[in-house]
């Protein structure tokens, strides 16, 4: 299932609060200093070999969108000045060359004017799915608009108010995304945009549930508390869970597997089968805001950072994790945190997840951003003159393993479908494709 999704919509939170000195873990990297040394001595005794690469010409105030085969940059018009925009598709590159390629354009489409491009997501070999937020909208509300374009044309074949959920059925789940009227979810044929079914409600969340690919429940939360799991074939409820009499403010729910977690006065979790919503436990955690999973474990976060991990089984805290560490990946042995309160970049460690203690410091990262969760987790370091040197964070391995260097490039970095995108040295954005 993809899910092209605007995230939470919310006021700035207050700055984070001071963060708490603790004992340093093992900053011995004899093996990653070594690799590292040998690249940049490769790097700086002769040309780069050829590769899978490319510069994209995107100039400062430009946006590029990785998708399976092709490459969409949203970049101001030439020669404008009043923020005019437009979206340009390019197919992957695929030979290696010395010199990054200059990619030529399939296609170039003008952004409606005001509006702000946040996700584009291929569908199928004749589909692209565009969401686009209103960036001047001023009564409070997101908004939103989906379109379905041609990828070898870059002609629009539909557009919908809402942000679309799309998995292998052939169909979108479109939302919208008001803040003071009733949100309206619809289901669309893909193909043509022909409406199946549609309801409108004062939801305040809408998440969905996979399984093999499609999306086989939708679960609704309301403004007054209520949750609602729909059938995504027809709209209707399946179930219902009233709110609790004792719910005085905050709620929010996620789905983990089969179990929905529903998090009240920022201070309880609780656990409901996601069929039937029969409740399987309930545990008193402070300060958590919402709940996500920390590879066989949960992990209930605070908006500030930190958190505690709790079993899903019971709802038993594990451990609690300080408020500046963030868990980012999880594996079978260890997890790996973040701490953030070093700037942009941070310190990356590994976590015992049977007892919370870090054991290892992988050292100080930029963290290479990503769609949801991955089990790939990449940072990069600067190193002046030469780029940036890539490296492979993963919890089964005992350090970072450096993997290549990406000459000219100087940040802003993501990666998606085995490609990486930075910005480079001479402000155009540059393409590698990832080593296995």
């Amino acid at each position: 299932m993809t899910v092209i999704d605007l995230g939470e919509l919310a006021e700035p939170t207050d700055p984070p609060p001071p963060r708490r000195r603790r004992p340093a873990g093992n900053r011995g990297l004899p093996a990653a200093l070594v690799a590292l040394a040998t690249l940049l001595t490769l790097a700086g005794a002769a040309p780069p070999p050829a590769r899978v690469h490319a510069a994209v010409p995107a100039g400062l105030g430009s946006d590029v969108f990785l998708a399976e085969g092709q490459i969409f940059a949203v970049t101001p018009l030439p020669g404008v000045t009043d923020g005019r925009q437009e979206l340009t598709g390019y197919r992957w590159p695929e030979r290696a060359t010395v010199r990054p390629q200059r990619l030529t354009p399939l296609w170039r489409v003008p952004v409606p004017t005001g509006r702000q491009i946040v996700a584009v997501q291929p569908v199928s070999a004749d589909a692209v799915l565009v969401a686009t937020l209103d960036r001047f909208t001023t009564t409070g509300s997101a908004d939103t608009h989906t379109l379905l374009l041609d990828p070898h044309t870059g002609q629009e074949l539909w557009r919908a108010p809402g942000i679309a959920t799309i998995d292998g059925s052939g169909r979108a789940l479109v939302r919208t995304w008001p803040v003071d009227e009733p949100l309206v979810l619809r289901a669309v044929e893909l193909a043509s945009d022909r409406e199946l079914w549609s309801r409108s409600m004062p939801a305040a969340w809408v998440d969905y549930h996979e399984r093999d690919g499609m999306v086989d429940a939708i679960v609704v939360s309301t403004v007054v508390g209520d949750i609602e799991v729909l059938d995504p074939e027809s709209g209707k409820a399946r179930h219902r869970l009233p709110a609790p009499d004792d719910l005085v403010g905050y709620q929010q729910a996620s789905i983990v597997g089969d179990l929905l977690l529903v998090v009240r006065n920022s201070r309880t979790v609780t656990a409901y089968d996601l069929d039937g919503l029969t409740r399987r436990w309930q545990s008193v955690v402070p300060l958590a805001d919402y709940v996500t999973h920390c590879g066989a474990l949960l992990c209930a976060r605070g908006n500030r950072g930190g958190g505690q991990l709790l079993d899903p089984e019971t709802g038993v805290v594990r451990w609690s994790s300080p408020e500046d560490v963030d868990v980012m990946l999880a594996g079978d042995a260890r997890l790996l945190g973040v701490d953030r309160g070093t700037g942009d970049a941070g310190k990356v460690v590994a976590i015992d997840p049977e007892t919370g203690q870090a054991s290892t410091d992988y050292g100080t990262w930029h963290l290479v951003s990503h769609d949801g969760y991955d089990r790939h987790l990449f940072g990069v370091q600067q190193r002046p003159d030469v780029g940036l040197l890539l490296a492979r964070l993963d919890p089964a391995q005992a350090r970072p393993r450096i993997s290549d260097v990406l000459f000219g490039a100087t940040g802003n970095c993501q990666h998606r479908y085995g490609l990486i995108a930075c910005r480079r040295q001479d402000g155009d954005i540059g393409v590698w494709r990832l080593p296995d």
